[in-house]
């Protein structure tokens, strides 16, 4: 596990949203996960995202609400968004996804539909990673 700066930055049916985050990044052959841990009102919300080869991507946040997002583009995912009052269900259709890692900058930006409890917004978010030898 190496530490590292996880700039977040996601536009959820137009609202606007960025966060640095202080994480963990594990690095395997095809694969590299980070995580990181957010504090909010609700608690501690673990979050754990898998970036997988040039093409798949899958986000799991686990706390009071929990959620497990796959993105891949052209591809829809169903899921269910846990909360104290019950499981709700949620879509996302991948209308893009960008994976760029030089060995030094990892960088991710999905573009994708949702819809949760049959509302449905356009929405993107990016991460950016500097590690080895650009920290």
């Amino acid at each position: 596990m190496e530490k590292v700066k996880i700039f977040f930055r996601s536009d959820a049916g137009g609202v606007e949203f960025r966060k640095i985050y202080s994480g963990d990044m594990k690095k395997a052959q095809n694969e590299v996960s980070l995580f990181y841990e957010d504090t909010d009102d609700n608690g501690v919300t673990k979050t754990e995202i898998c970036i997988v080869g040039k093409d798949f991507v899958t986000v799991k946040r686990a706390g009071q609400f929990s959620n497990y997002l796959e993105f891949k583009e052209k591809y829809a995912f169903s899921g269910e968004y846990l909360t104290p009052y019950g499981k709700i269900p949620v879509e996302a259709f991948t209308k893009k996804l960008e994976i760029d890692d030089d060995g030094e900058n990892l960088k991710v930006v999905a573009k994708y539909n949702s819809s949760l409890m049959g509302e449905k917004t356009e929405n993107e978010f990016s991460i950016a990673v500097k590690y080895g030898r650009a920290k």
